[in-house]
């Protein structure tokens, strides 16, 4: 079997850490230092032209995996928003406290097959958040005639992780100064069979709801925060 270049220096940051082990094995979490997370708090249930439509289920787990996901993540956080012309954007936002191991194993590509999808189409794209540019994946998702394009992204500590190589360098620098990072995984998702539609609104509703996040926590969402 032939490898990759980016298998070799993945398979090589997994023999470092191993070798290393005890030697940097962390010991702070790095959420102990920063102020406490309230996914409910932070994020509001209005902004731009979205509200919270209560009594709506934004259901993305299947309840077999209900337990896994409560030791694995911290808070988590579901809404469904719909805008003045009636269209809905389900909110999914994963935290934990320990991401030393396996956020990726989480990540909307497998949860989504767990549940029944087809995952027809997977690309990278860049979001307009606060001015700044952030890595984040579309993936285009099917269940029978239900069509359910969505947008996600992920940050590690202060860091946005757009592969598992990515998230294993973030994960060693945290390690050789003692730290647990923690990690957030925020997904948009609606029900449209138009696709390139879907993600142009999945775009808007992301930037509106960073923008209408109080500026002190938006950080926590979206990675270190650069300044002009």
């Amino acid at each position: 079997m032939k490898l990759s270049f980016k298998d070799i220096v993945l398979m090589a940051l997994m023999l470092l850490s191993a070798s290393l082990g005890a030697a940097l094995r962390p010991t702070i979490y790095l959420a102990d230092e920063r102020a406490p997370i309230d996914l409910k708090a932070m994020v509001p249930t209005a902004f731009g032209n979205w509200q919270e439509q209560l009594n709506m289920s934004a259901q993305i787990i299947d309840p077999q995996q209900k337990e896994t996901l409560e030791r694995i993540y911290s808070q988590t956080l579901t809404r469904t928003f719909v805008n003045n012309q009636g269209y809905r954007i389900m909110l999914s936002i994963a935290y934990g406290k320990n991401q030393s191991k396996s956020l990726e194993l989480h990540s909307p590509e497998v949860c989504y097959p767990a549940q029944g999808f087809a995952v027809a189409d997977k690309q990278k794209t860049t979001l307009n958040l606060l001015g700044q540019p952030i890595a984040a994946t579309n993936l285009q998702t099917n269940l029978g005639q239900r069509h359910e394009p969505l947008t996600y992204w992920n940050v590690i500590g202060t860091n946005v992780t757009t592969s598992l190589l990515d998230k294993r360098l973030v994960d060693l620098r945290y390690s050789l100064t003692g730290r647990i990072p923690d990690g957030i995984l925020v997904r948009v998702s609606s029900i449209d069979t138009a696709t390139d539609n879907a993600y142009a609104i999945q775009r808007q509703f992301a930037a509106e709801m960073i923008q209408a996040i109080a500026p002190e926590n938006r950080d926590r969402f979206i990675g270190e925060i650069k300044t002009k």
